[in-house]
């Protein structure tokens, strides 16, 4: 398999299929794979609390740093996903350098959306399909960014969707 790209970040609202895609594309292409929101919050300064805003700022700081290392020492194709729209927004100014693809992963129904957050099965404990069926209808509106691909998961099964971004990744 080539590997094409020093990052692939996967992109869109929550139950759009991120983080079930990123892990079996990280089975897939061996490779790193940081859901953003497993970067642990240090909300402590002291005795002062540091407010989420600043928090957020810092964590994607800090994996900034992490996988511009990893990329140093030789590793393509790592994957990062649940990266909030307005990081997504940056990701030119951030990884410039690097050479890097965006999927971001849309619904085209609501009530699938709808189901897909509020089902029993899924891993995250995000339950608001109201905020998840605005941030899917801005991602869908917005202007497409540099290096991006949307990929409609509606109809796709997790497996499908993993063949079609590694169609993307090995042209």
């Amino acid at each position: 398999m080539k590997n094409n790209y020093d990052i692939i970040f996967i992109a869109g609202a929550p139950g759009s299929g991120k983080s079930s895609v990123a892990k079996l594309l990280q089975k897939k292409l061996n490779s790193p794979c940081f859901e953003f929101g497993w970067i642990p919050e240090f909300r402590n300064k002291g005795d002062e609390i540091v407010p989420y805003e600043e928090e957020e700022n810092i964590a994607f700081e800090n994996l900034t740093l992490v996988v511009k290392n990893y990329i140093k020492h030789g590793f393509k194709n790592i994957i990062i996903t649940d990266l909030e729209d307005k990081r997504i927004k940056e990701l030119h100014n951030v990884f410039q350098q690097e050479n890097y693809i965006l999927f971001s992963l849309i619904v085209s129904d609501d009530e699938v959306l709808k189901s897909r957050v509020l089902g029993e099965t899924r891993s995250s404990g995000y339950r608001d399909f109201e905020i998840a069926i605005k941030i899917n209808k801005e991602i869908i509106e917005r202007q497409l960014l540099l290096n991006e691909k949307r990929i409609d998961t509606t109809n796709q099964s997790v497996d499908v969707l993993a063949q079609i971004l590694i169609k993307f990744i090995q042209k």
